[in-house]
C-alpha cells in the first residue's frame, strides 16, 4: 500500500470564526510546518503543507504562461491569489479567511478529506452533491 501522508475523510463544524478543527491522523502529518490553503478545484479548499507546497509549485505552477495563456493565468489566480498561509492553533484548529470560505462556499458543517499529500476542505452538502454527480458519471461510463 502507497504510503499517503493524508487519507481518510472527517466531518467537522466549523466555528462562527471560520476555524476548523484539523483531525489528530493530519496533524500528525503536519508536525510544526505552516500550511498553505487555496481554492481548489469542483469547489473546494487545498490544504497542503508549506514543503508539500514548494514541490507542487515547482512540477505544475512554475511552468504556467501568464502571458501567453489565458488558462494558465487562471490557474494561477485561483491558486496563487487567494492563498493564504496558516498554522494550526493550541486546539489542532486552522483559521480560513472569509474570502476562502465564500469561495467554497462552506457553511458550519464540513469534510475533511484527505488525498495523498494534500486534504481537501468541502462543504458537506457540497461534497455530497459532487459525489452523488461522480457517481452517477461513473455508472453511465462518462
Amino acid at each position: 500500500m502507497a504510503n499517503f501522508k493524508f487519507f481518510g475523510s472527517y466531518q467537522h463544524n466549523m466555528d462562527s470564526k471560520n476555524r476548523v478543527a484539523i483531525p489528530a491522523k493530519f496533524r500528525q502529518s503536519i508536525g510544526d510546518e505552516e500550511l498553505v490553503v487555496t481554492e481548489s478545484f469542483e469547489g473546494c479548499l487545498m490544504v497542503m503543507t508549506q514543503s508539500d507546497w514548494q514541490r507542487l509549485a515547482a512540477r505544475k505552477l512554475e511552468n504556467l504562461d501568464y502571458f501567453d495563456s489565458m488558462n494558465d493565468r487562471g490557474v494561477e489566480r485561483m491558486m496563487v491569489g487567494v492563498m493564504e498561509i496558516c498554522s494550526l492553533d493550541k486546539q489542532g484548529r486552522i483559521s480560513l479567511t472569509p474570502q476562502l470560505v465564500r469561495l467554497a462556499g462552506l457553511r458550519k458543517e464540513v469534510i475533511l478529506m484527505g488525498v495523498r499529500d494534500k486534504f481537501e476542505i468541502w462543504d458537506r452538502k457540497r461534497w455530497e452533491a459532487y459525489r452523488a454527480d461522480f457517481r452517477k458519471r461513473m455508472a453511465e461510463g462518462r
